[in-house]
């Protein structure tokens, strides 16, 4: 015999004695599913200025795209990534090659997917801001959410959500901050400073 059918042998043995061993099959139990109390777009709104963030109540998706038109100020020194078609940043995906690039931006324009009452978290992909670095690099966040996309709480996004097409995905609950050092809040430590959703 020679070596590579005995390694061939080997190999279909030990295989062989994994699928003779392996667990049965258990069903995963049926997960009720838990009411949130109060109205998830105000229960939302509460949570996302209770972790600093800020929430502009904009009548359509045109008032919104005017608003950032208006309000995100752009120059050479105050760099902006837009994700949207509808409003030009003035800097591309392709001049800032390298993730870690995103350092540079003032101000990240994207839309969130859908918006969580229980939590005030928007589930983001990379696709909302074009590379997910740029959403946690950029100084400033400003997140487009169709009001009608607030679901109650974590259980409903889940539901709604298909993994299975999602490459990577994040909850974002306003901007970054911590209280680990003596318990002293500080907002925008280790990512985006402010975070504002233009709710539409």
């Amino acid at each position: 015999m020679n070596k590579d059918n005995s390694i061939l042998n080997a190999r279909e043995r030990i295989l062989a004695r994994v699928r003779a061993n392996r667990p049965q099959a258990i069903e995963h139990p049926d997960l009720p599913l838990f009411p949130i109390a109060g109205d998830p777009l105000e229960n939302f709104i509460r949570h996302v200025e209770g972790f600093d963030g800020k929430v502009v109540d904009i009548k359509s998706r045109a008032e919104a795209i005017a608003w950032l038109k208006e309000n995100i100020m752009q120059s050479e020194s105050a760099l902006v990534f837009s994700a949207l078609k509808e409003y030009d940043g003035n800097i591309s995906l392709d001049q800032l090659p390298v993730p870690s690039d995103a350092h540079k931006l003032q101000a990240c324009v994207g839309e969130g997917t859908l918006g969580i009452g229980e939590t005030g978290s928007i589930l983001v992909e990379p696709e909302t801001f074009g590379r997910m670095a740029n959403g946690l690099l950029a100084i400033d966040l400003y997140l487009l959410l169709d009001r009608s996309r607030i679901v109650a709480g974590l259980q409903d996004a889940y539901a709604r959500m298909d993994l299975s097409k999602i490459q990577y995905s994040s909850l974002f609950s306003g901007p970054s901050a911590t209280a680990d050092i003596e318990a002293v809040h500080i907002t925008g430590a280790q990512g985006p400073i402010s975070l504002t959703v233009l709710l539409y």
